[in-house]
């Protein structure tokens, strides 16, 4: 069982560790004991092999480590637990707990304990304290490995918590500012619609005896229009539900002054510059033009206390370009943000099939670049 997210480093580690096993263990056995060169290779080889094993099949890893320890200890015949032998198998049983679930490791223990009996019954120069303390060694080694997996997993879960926290924060974030955008929608669309039905009604009036086809037009068009608009507020009126005045004016555009006047008040340093003539705008275009720069502002205000500010409006034929740049920033900024605010300004660039970017400058300064196309969008 992993306890990463990834094997990447596992097997290199697993592999590196073999090796210097296998050096290790060999030239021990060759010099401590009566083994020749072969049993000796033969054993070192086994343990490495076990520990390689630990990457795909731990039990089986685990058990060659076991058989090649009490092998050993047959064939040296001088004591129950060979230590090179039973060192290595320590350390597999350690990495064996690591990447198993701990009810394996009862079985582990239980499995050492009986070969530890078997040897002291087979082997001369041992006794009941040998097993005890190996079954104790080992019991302890488990432990260890079996708290350190729960340690990487509680980790492993904390952090995908925060991620999946995290996940849940910006889908509530967007929820909400599309929430914000559909209100703002349903004013803008509400009024065109009151204008079209009052309009169809008024026309009618305005024709010395207007034909009947032309009544029954106009009549067709105002139901039509008040159908609408009574299906649109019984669909989106749920979203009023929190609203402070159901007939509370959306911002517009020309609102940008105010809205700079009154950070300039607080002592920052702002400056508006408008590029073109301005022209009459549609409504949905003109509100979230307002958001975005009211966005933008807020975003510089939070991330660079201390620097300059400008916006540019820039007025086009074809669109409306928005442009907010900060300086760097000249004392520590208060909040590091959730990146909330950059998400809503993207979704209402979105609404209308416009371009959105915003990225730091190489002086330490930020800019937000929205354009809004004009073209195809109904004039209010």
């Amino acid at each position: 069982m992993s306890i990463t997210k990834t094997d990447r480093w596992r097997l290199p580690a697993l592999v590196a560790t073999a090796a210097f096993v296998f050096a290790v263990v060999g030239h021990t056995l060759v010099s401590d004991t009566d083994l020749g060169g072969r049993s000796a290779t033969a054993l070192a080889f086994c343990q490495a092999l076990a520990i390689v094993l630990q990457f795909r099949l731990p039990l089986l890893g685990w058990a060659i480590s076991l058989g090649a320890v009490v092998s050993a200890a047959l064939l040296v015949g001088e004591t129950p637990w060979v230590d090179a032998m039973f060192n290595s198998y320590l350390l597999v049983v350690g990495i064996f707990a690591l990447l198993v679930p701990w009810r394996w490791t009862l079985g582990v223990l239980a499995a050492t304990a009986a070969a530890g009996i078997a040897l002291v019954a087979a082997v001369p120069g041992g006794g009941l304290a040998d097993v005890v303390a190996t079954t104790l060694l080992t019991g302890i080694v488990l432990l260890a490995g079996a708290a350190l997996r729960a340690l990487f997993e509680a980790r492993r879960d904390a952090i995908s918590q925060t991620k999946e926290s995290e996940r849940q924060r910006r889908r509530s974030a967007l929820l909400e500012e599309r929430t914000r955008i559909a209100r703002e929608l349903h004013d803008v669309v509400a009024h065109h619609m009151s204008v079209v039905a009052i309009q169809a009604e008024s026309a009618r009036y305005r024709v010395a005896d207007p034909p009947q086809d032309l009544i029954d037009s106009l009549t067709a068009i105002r139901t039509s229009a008040a159908a609408a608009l009574d299906e649109m507020r019984h669909i989106l009126g749920v979203l009023r539900a929190d609203r402070e005045s159901p007939t509370q004016p959306q911002p517009q555009l020309e609102e940008v002054d105010e809205l700079v006047d009154r950070i300039r008040r607080a002592g920052r340093d702002v400056t508006l510059t408008r590029h073109g003539a301005p022209a009459a705008l549609p409504s949905g275009i003109t509100v979230s033009a307002y958001r975005i720069v009211q966005e933008a502002l807020s975003n510089a205000l939070q991330h660079a206390p201390g620097s300059a500010i400008s916006v540019e409006l820039h007025y086009r034929a074809d669109e409306l370009d928005i442009e907010v740049h900060n300086g760097p920033s000249s004392t520590p900024a208060t909040s590091s943000g959730g990146g909330h605010g950059l998400l809503g300004m993207r979704e209402r660039v979105a609404l209308w099939g416009g371009r959105f970017t915003a990225e730091p400058e190489s002086d330490g300064g930020y800019r937000v670049r929205a354009a809004l196309p004009l073209e195809g969008q109904t004039p209010p």
